[in-house]
């Protein structure tokens, strides 16, 4: 009787860390779709106050559009930014990466769209710092990562068959991770491999998809840096302007 109450309490613990980590990535998915329409909704509103909301005579706008569709960008968002840009006291954006150290000796890349540059700083640095982190000069931390174009595409497809639609459609390189597949490409090749994975009927994950900065090596950590790093991270990202974070750690 002992040892099945014990059994049964230590099969509860792991269950409880099991539904705590399915929560957690759930809640990571969810606020990483309202950053990606957050950023979509600020793009469209920036390219149609400045070039007009019509897409037929604003090639920035149709481009923006375009990648806004292939991301699954509610249409309901696109259309409330649209009639936003018709205000034109709102200020422009501006893009900026910012660069910072975690725990461990971790490297954070930083990337924000944002309307008051003097705000996202001071936001991200109090973020960063109040996480055991501190901000890095400025290609301290870039030069350990590449700029590259990734399509997850769900775990529920085809190894086989999404290996060979990525590489015919012009895609770098295909590595099975957790989540599914990464797709890699070139930055000019992104948006056309993106774009002929999903007409071959390939289900993507425009969360987790985009131009993004991966690590040329990564950092082990023990599990304490892990959980700090982790904290950073949410932290970061919880900065309204900021879009995307990106780390080297294990």
């Amino acid at each position: 009787m002992v040892a099945t109450s014990s059994y049964s309490r230590r099969l509860t613990v792991m269950m409880g860390r099991k539904s705590a980590k399915i929560a957690n990535k759930k809640g990571k998915t969810d606020a990483a779709k309202a950053k990606l329409y957050g950023k979509f909704g600020k793009l469209i509103a920036q390219e149609a106050r400045s070039g007009g909301a019509d897409p037929s005579s604003n090639g920035k706008l149709k481009d923006v559009l375009a990648q806004a569709k292939s991301a699954q960008v509610p249409a309901d968002i696109i259309e409330r930014n649209l009639k936003k840009a018709e205000d034109k006291s709102g200020g422009d954006f501006s893009e900026m990466v910012y660069e910072a150290y975690g725990p461990g000796g971790t490297g954070f890349i930083i990337e924000a769209l944002t309307d008051n540059v003097n705000r996202t700083a001071a936001e991200v640095r109090t973020a960063v710092t109040k996480s055991g982190g501190k901000m890095a000069d400025s290609g301290s931390v870039l030069f350990n990562f590449s700029r590259t174009g990734l399509v997850m595409v769900s775990a529920e497809e085809d190894e086989d068959a999404t290996f060979e639609a990525a590489i015919d459609a012009g895609a770098s390189d295909v590595e099975p991770s957790e989540e599914g597949y990464r797709v890699l490409t070139s930055l000019e090749d992104y948006a056309s491999v993106s774009s002929a994975l999903h007409d071959a009927g390939i289900q993507i994950n425009a969360e987790s998809s985009g131009l993004v900065y991966v690590p040329l090596s990564k950092v082990e950590l023990g599990d304490d840096d892990v959980e700090a790093n982790e904290t950073m991270y949410d932290k970061i990202l919880d900065v309204d302007d900021v879009d995307a974070v990106f780390s080297n750690y294990l």
